[in-house]
């Protein structure tokens, strides 16, 4: 059997996903790739076909219809991989970050792996860009130290995870309820799946030395991103039937603003977004969608 398969969900991001595969190709143990382009009006096929020569298992597949979830999904049904992990396409791995990955997994009852995402700004970065807000444009912040998470805020996510196959064919396939559909920033298919894993009794593990360098765009580098992102992760939480946090939120509101007047965080004022996010999805006001 297959190792280690890599799948990469594209979608319209011709230019990334070159630089995703050139690290791909480069890296230093084999491994099966299969990009999974989602809805591209242009479609990656050719893009993808350039590096057969330099990646010997590598597979494309065409969804039609778009949402991340979706593509996963698929990805997951083509992989043949005892281990499959997850690349963002505007994430680069370093040459040995697939043995990195895989010797996380030696551990038996591991069932997830997150490694680390060190950010590689398209422009200048700001100086309200702090380091917990990074984490919403896919930047870790869980440390040097290899070992299982602290809180949930430090499951790993969609740019840089892997799973054991056994334990994703325990917890079924990713929800379509939750994930980035078209210009919606929905999200939380990743924490779901990390969720269910852990409810099967598996254990999840942070490796810090399985690095990409995942790209931080122009548009995460304006605030007006932050306050999109935060309300559709609060329209996920309220879609998500395993999350119910209405009186949390509800009570977190002062809270935030008296740490954005005494912390100068963007965060606590931006999370005000998830808050309304949630209640207007919870009305009944937005949608998923």
């Amino acid at each position: 059997m297959i190792e280690l398969s890599v799948i990469v969900c594209a979608h319209e991001r011709h230019s990334d996903l070159d630089r995703c595969l050139a690290g791909l190709a480069a890296l230093e143990d084999p491994v099966e790739v299969v990009v999974v382009d989602s809805a591209s009006r242009v479609p990656c096929e050719s893009l993808v076909d350039s590096y057969r020569a330099r990646i010997s298992k590598l597979r494309y597949l065409y969804v039609e219809q778009p949402g991340l979830s979706l593509a996963r999904n698929a990805g997951v049904t083509a992989a043949r991989g005892k281990v499959v992990a997850f690349v963002d396409d505007d994430a680069v791995p370093a040459p040995d970050w697939a043995r990195a990955i895989i010797g996380a997994f030696e551990r038996p009852d591991v069932g997830c792996v997150g490694g680390a995402c060190r950010p590689v700004f398209a422009v200048p970065r700001p100086g309200w860009l702090s380091e917990r807000l990074l984490q919403l444009a896919g930047i870790t912040r869980f440390g040097t130290d290899a070992g299982e998470p602290r809180s949930s805020a430090e499951w790993p996510f969609g740019a840089n995870m892997a799973f054991h196959r056994e334990a994703l064919a325990g917890a079924g396939q990713f929800s379509t309820a939750l994930g980035r559909r078209g210009r919606s920033l929905l999200s939380g298919e990743d924490s779901d799946m990390v969720a269910r894993v852990l409810a099967l009794g598996w254990r999840v593990w942070l490796e810090p030395t399985a690095v990409v360098h995942h790209r931080v765009s122009a548009e995460r580098c304006h605030g007006s991103y932050y306050w999109r992102r935060l309300w559709w992760n609060g329209i996920g939480r309220a879609v998500n039937p395993s999350v119910r946090v209405t009186a949390r939120l509800l009570a977190a509101i002062p809270a935030r603003l008296l740490l954005w007047a005494v912390a100068r965080d963007r965060l606590y004022l931006y999370r005000l977004a998830e808050s309304a996010g949630y209640f207007a999805a919870r009305l009944g006001l937005v949608g998923g969608k």
